[in-house]
């Protein structure tokens, strides 16, 4: 899922408290930080943005995006948390994220491995963005033949 529809899912189900809103954005963070500047740097960015081919990153980007969305990275840092006694609230909104994350990304395109580096697992799910792109698509199809009849 993008951002924008992780912070409204974990606003609405959550509340609106800015650690947990911070929380159900991190497990991306890693992407969103190291994938454009990947991009720019190989001179990949321009081509991207107009044909909409989106290259693969390298593995190391690749990892840092497994680890975030890992359930045992999820673990450690709230037993780290707790140890420390501080809040973990925070960790329902990164499970959020992960929970959400796993059925709605393929393995076309990096789907997250609940239990990276231990096991390589994933789940085919589907692409939500496709999904909704279909959709769309239709709705706009259906509505130019009724305003073509």
């Amino acid at each position: 899922m993008d951002p924008i529809s992780h912070l409204l899912v974990t606003r609405l189900l959550l509340g609106s408290r800015p650690t947990a809103l911070l929380a159900g954005l991190a497990p991306d963070l890693p992407w969103y930080l190291l994938y454009p500047a990947w991009l720019a740097r190989c001179g990949k960015a321009r081509e991207a943005l107009s044909s909409g081919d989106w290259p693969m990153p390298p593995e190391p980007i690749k990892r840092a995006h497994y680890v975030s969305h890992s359930l045992l990275t999820l673990g450690l840092l709230w037993l780290l948390a707790k140890v420390a006694r501080r809040d973990t609230r925070w960790a329902r909104a990164w499970l959020l994220h992960l929970l959400l994350d796993i059925p709605t990304h393929s393995r076309e395109r990096m789907a997250p491995r609940p239990l990276y580096p231990l096991w390589d697992w994933s789940h085919d799910g589907f692409s939500w963005a496709n999904w909704l792109t279909r959709v769309l698509c239709r709705l706009l199809t259906r509505q130019q033949g009724a305003s073509q009849a």
